[in-house]
């Protein structure tokens, strides 16, 4: 009996053991499958309420249509909610209206990010929406109408100039300026009247700071950098009062914006270091000084890479580079790429300049920022240009022209004028053009190339730029002497209080007081009298430049009259000396006639006939000589003609020569020529080019005759003019044996006012002047020099 049981149990273990696994098994499936309820509650926050919302994710394949499964139920006042069944795991999620165009945004327009959760349980989930994409701004001005409080009103008003001025999706400059200045006024009549606290001053600045800078972006992205510059440096002064000095560091970085627009890059230099100093004293762990910094380290390195100073540039490009900003990457590495690449470029680094200005594009796309996308491919365009790579840096350089003209108002929702970046690629494609032999079109980009930076840098937008940067200069000078004032008032406060201590001091202390109102007086008359003395010395600046001007444009005509004064009297002596002698002749023929001295008659006739002939050839020789004053002095009509540059050459060689001897009579140089007789004649403007031709000679004259008085016997003066074609260029060198230019001031020759001769010799304007007519001419006006042997210029033309 006892072994029949102990085989029946032993037979029940395997069996108990199969149960308990099979238990655990359906326990396990049971765990996996298990369905977690999930509450959504939505609280609409737009002042438009909506009766169907939807909500989409990963769990319907971000289904964007009206689906009924997934529209939302009213659970309460602006409430929606809806249940929903899910397996544990993770999901993404978003709400909408119906459709894409209709899916939630953020109050300013930024994207929602998709929400995340991994569902483990049953849950309820609060959301709410901020804006709809469709109802952006309607939203807002229907919000706007709803509104009581003029604080509220205000900040409806930013919100709607806000996404007009920066949202390509919206952007209307017309809105945004409407609705920005209305906002402005409305700030403007809360701040007067007074109606908040003394506490809210900060808020209230910031806002009228914000307002302004929203005017003022929108005018850089027209293009009206005076204007722009004129309201940023409002700001600036608004901001210095606030006691956040971050708001001072960010209208600093606005100026400079504006700055870098009109190419001041020595402004753009200086402004970025006061950022920078500014930022050293200001608190690091603040969330907005990562950023600031990483602009005012951006803003340096970009200064120093356009004042050719590229080590500095990469040092503080580095130093940019190295700060990790969290937020927005994808902005911050398309526009730290495209810098870096730019300077690497600059240094010859063709491989680490690829690789960055790749780099920003791909960083660009995702967030569809075009400025630094087409900038990183006309980088591009450049670096095969280097290389000789025509079709590839052709193909980038079109691209990116494409892109500026096609997304001009993507740009200008970046706060930019595109075409500030079309007339830097136009020159560009030019030049690409011309190493393609495509004359046509490297010719047509060039000009339109003028056109567009004479848009963009007439005489008055500089005038008013410059106006601007001095009103500012004087307005910190005034701040500086109101704050020395504020400090020499307080120190007599000080002393006056320390001196009422008792009666007895009382003679002393009005003793004092006196005397320091009198030197006061004295001060202020002094200030006064030296305001004068600075309007006065601006005054004659200006009349001295315009006359600066005038007296190079007269120079060349002087230059010209002595040497045809000269030319012309050799001509005149002929005529004058064979008139006397022929009216001597005439005598003795008469004389002769009377003794009936036939032949002898004769022969003193035909004298006097071959004198006539003299006196016809010189006449002539004195007729072309005025002509060629007169072709000289006539209007320049613009207008190229054949022209032949050998004679051309020629004549203004002995021009400038007799001009100079007539001058200073000790003056002696020698001259030597070699003309190009395969050269022909040439399509130019001759009164501008033979102008550009005196200017180099006559400055060749000058250099050898400096060198003369300098050195000892044996040194022998010479300049030399040569012609030469090369293909299809003609070239024209000046050469002179002088003392040559030192290599410190060779990058500034062609620089306007800039001179190496004493004061009064020289305005510095001529070699500026003929850089200008070679550049306009579509050539090139080159200098070789070498300290104490001599310089040479070359004038490159195209046949």
């Amino acid at each position: 009996m006892l072994l029949v049981g102990y085989y029946s149990f032993s037979l029940k273990i395997p069996t108990m053991k199969r149960l308990i696994s099979l238990v655990l098994l359906l326990l396990l499936f049971s765990i996996v499958q298990a369905q977690y309820k999930v509450r959504f509650v939505l609280k609409e926050k737009s002042a438009i309420k909506h009766d169907s919302i939807y909500i989409t994710g990963t769990f319907n394949n971000w289904d964007s249509t009206a689906n009924p499964k997934y529209l939302m139920k009213s659970s309460g006042i602006n409430e929606k909610s809806i249940v929903l069944d899910f397996k544990a795991g993770p999901i993404k999620y978003k709400f909408h209206r119906g459709s894409w165009l209709t899916v939630e945004k953020q109050y300013l327009g930024r994207e929602v990010a998709d929400r995340e959760l991994t569902i483990k349980k049953d849950i309820i989930l609060y959301d709410s929406v901020e804006a709809w994409r469709d109802q952006l701004i309607t939203d807002k001005k229907y919000s706007f109408t709803k509104q009581d409080s003029d604080t509220l009103r205000v900040g409806i008003l930013v919100a709607i100039a806000n996404i007009y001025a920066f949202w390509p999706e919206y952007y209307n400059s017309d809105s945004a300026l409407f609705y920005a200045q209305l906002a402005l006024d409305l700030q403007q009549r809360i701040i007067s009247s007074k109606k908040y606290y003394s506490s809210r001053h900060e808020d209230f600045s910031y806002q009228v700071i914000r307002l302004k800078e929203i005017i003022a972006s929108l005018l850089h992205s027209l293009g009206n950098y005076p204007k722009s510059l004129e309201i940023r440096f409002e700001n600036l002064n608004l901001a210095e009062h606030a006691n956040d000095k971050f708001f001072m560091v960010a209208a600093i970085r606005n100026i400079t914006s504006d700055y870098s627009s009109m190419k001041d890059f020595q402004n753009v230099l200086k402004y970025g270091k006061l950022m920078d100093s500014i930022l050293s004293s200001l608190n690091k762990s603040d969330p907005r000084f990562i950023a600031e910094q990483w602009s005012a380290y951006r803003i340096i390195a970009n200064a120093y890479y356009n004042l050719k100073q590229n080590d500095k540039a990469l040092l503080y490009a580095k130093k940019m580079a190295a700060l990790n900003i969290l937020a927005d990457q994808f902005y911050y590495q398309a526009f730290g790429s495209l810098l870096l690449a730019d300077i690497y470029s600059a240094l010859g680094d063709n491989s680490l300049s690829i690789y960055y200005y790749r780099k920003s594009m791909a960083n660009a796309m995702p967030i569809y920022a075009v400025l630094p996308y087409a900038s990183a491919h006309a980088g591009m365009a450049r670096l095969y240009q280097k290389e000789k790579s025509i079709d590839s840096a052709l193909y980038y350089a079109s691209v990116s022209m494409t892109l500026f003209q096609n997304f001009k108002t993507d740009v200008q929702a970046w706060g930019e004028n595109s075409i500030y970046y079309i007339a830097d690629i136009y020159p560009l494609l030019a030049d690409i053009y011309k190493d393609n032999n495509q004359l046509d079109s490297a010719y047509k980009y060039l000009h339109m190339s003028v056109a567009l930076k004479d848009s963009l840098y007439n005489t008055d937008k500089i005038r008013q730029f410059q106006a601007s940067t001095f009103n500012e200069a004087s307005r910190r000078q005034q701040l500086e002497q109101q704050s020395r004032e504020a400090k020499q008032l307080y120190e007599n406060k000080v002393k006056m209080y320390s001196l009422l201590t008792g009666l007895a001091a009382i003679l002393v202390v009005a003793f004092i007081l006196f005397r320091n109102n009198k030197h006061k007086q004295k001060a202020n008359t002094l200030l006064q009298s030296q305001k004068k003395e600075i309007e006065t010395t601006l005054g004659e600046l200006r009349v001295t430049q315009k006359q600066l001007i005038q007296s190079e444009k007269m120079a060349s005509l002087g230059e010209l009259t002595a040497g045809i004064a000269h030319e012309i009297q050799n001509p005149l002596n002929f005529v004058n000396n064979f008139s006397e002698v022929n009216t001597e002749l005439i005598d003795e023929m008469q004389q002769e006639l009377d003794n009936g001295n036939l032949a002898d008659a004769k022969a003193i006739s035909n004298d006097i006939k071959e004198n006539e002939r003299k006196i016809n050839h010189h006449g002539k020789r004195a007729d072309a000589i005025v002509k060629g004053m007169l072709q000289h002095s006539r209007n320049n009509s613009g207008v190229k003609e054949p022209t032949d540059i050998n004679a051309l050459a020629d004549e203004y060689l002995r021009l400038a020569y007799h001009g100079l001897r007539a001058k200073d009579k000790s003056f002696n140089a020698t001259m030597k020529t070699d003309f190009d007789p395969d050269i022909g004649k040439i399509d130019v403007i001759p009164q501008d080019i033979g102008r550009v031709i005196l200017n180099l000679i006559t400055n060749a004259f000058y250099a050898v005759t400096d060198k003369k008085k300098q050195s000892q016997n044996g040194y022998e003066p010479t300049v030399s003019v040569i012609t030469k074609k090369d293909g299809n260029r003609v070239m024209i060198s000046v050469r002179d044996n002088g003392n040559g230019i030192p290599q410190k001031v060779l990058d500034k020759i062609f620089q306007p006012f800039f001179t190496t001769k004493p004061a009064g010799q020289g305005t510095g304007l001529g070699l500026s002047m003929s850089y200008d007519i070679v550049k306009v001419h579509g050539g090139e006006l080159k200098v070789e020099t070498k300290e104490g042997e001599g310089t040479e210029f070359i004038i490159q033309l195209l046949n």
